[in-house]
């Protein structure tokens, strides 16, 4: 799919009328996203979707980047998708994976088309809206001043996380990486136990290494009772300690 089929116009007989949006629906919700992984940071969007324009997507399927001058930004209602980005010697960089609730494309709003949309891939059956290309700051302000607000806290977290993984892909060993990318799940739950949404090939893939090599990793950290299981629904760690230990000296 051509990013230039998403483009629509606002409707003159849609009205940009105030919102009445819940108190307990926050234009900076708790954090929930992770390094890379963009999750539940804009709910408050739901409230708006009588103006966008529902697409679904079939896993697989990729959106290309083909105008840049006009990009709509969306909001993901439910599926997974990531972007990406593809240097000059053809290899596949994963910018984030955005899971439910999440914006996509918003940085091209926000900075008025200075930064070029980058390919964007589902990697599962997934839902989303897309707002009209003309649709202004001052619309949304008009609404309710919540959703410009998350707006700038939607980029600051994509920011932020990605800074996180940066720096995390500075660890040189695999198991480092690993086993802090864990420990900052752990960080982010709070819990010994949690639903990471994400499997262990797409880690790998955050993390810049082999998935042979990931899950070579995964199997050492399962014999050293560091961790009791690792799938897309379920992550169970045993020995908090010894994760801390592994984030910066080896086996």
């Amino acid at each position: 799919m051509q990013l230039s089929e998403l483009i629509f116009y606002k409707n003159k007989n849609v009205s940009n009328t105030p919102r009445k949006i819940p108190d307990y629906v926050l234009p900076v919700p708790p954090l929930r996203s992770l390094p890379g992984i963009i999750c539940n940071t804009s709910y408050i969007f739901e409230y708006i979707l009588d103006i966008a324009k529902k697409i679904t997507l079939k896993k697989g399927e990729i959106i290309y980047p083909d105008n840049e001058r006009q990009v709509p930004f969306c909001y993901l209602k439910k599926g997974k998708i990531c972007t990406y980005q593809i240097d000059e010697e053809g290899n596949t960089f994963i910018s984030h994976f955005l899971l439910y609730g999440a914006l996509f494309f918003d940085v091209f709003f926000l900075t008025c088309g200075q930064y070029k949309a980058v390919p964007m891939k589902a990697l599962e059956d997934s839902e989303l809206y897309c707002f009209p290309v003309d649709l202004n700051f001052e619309d949304l302000l008009q609404m309710n001043v919540g959703l410009v607000k998350n707006l700038l806290y939607s980029q600051s977290i994509k920011d932020f996380t990605y800074s996180k993984l940066v720096r995390i892909n500075m660890k040189v060993k695999p198991l480092n990486r690993i086993c802090s990318y864990i420990y900052e799940m752990y960080e982010s739950y709070q819990e010994k136990f949690f639903c990471p949404n994400i499997t262990q090939s797409e880690m790998a893939l955050l993390l810049n290494m082999h998935t042979v090599t990931f899950s070579n990793v995964i199997a050492q950290l399962k014999e050293k009772n560091v961790i009791e299981t690792f799938t897309k629904k379920q992550l169970i760690i045993t020995d908090l300690e010894k994760l801390c230990y592994y984030r910066f000296y080896g086996l």
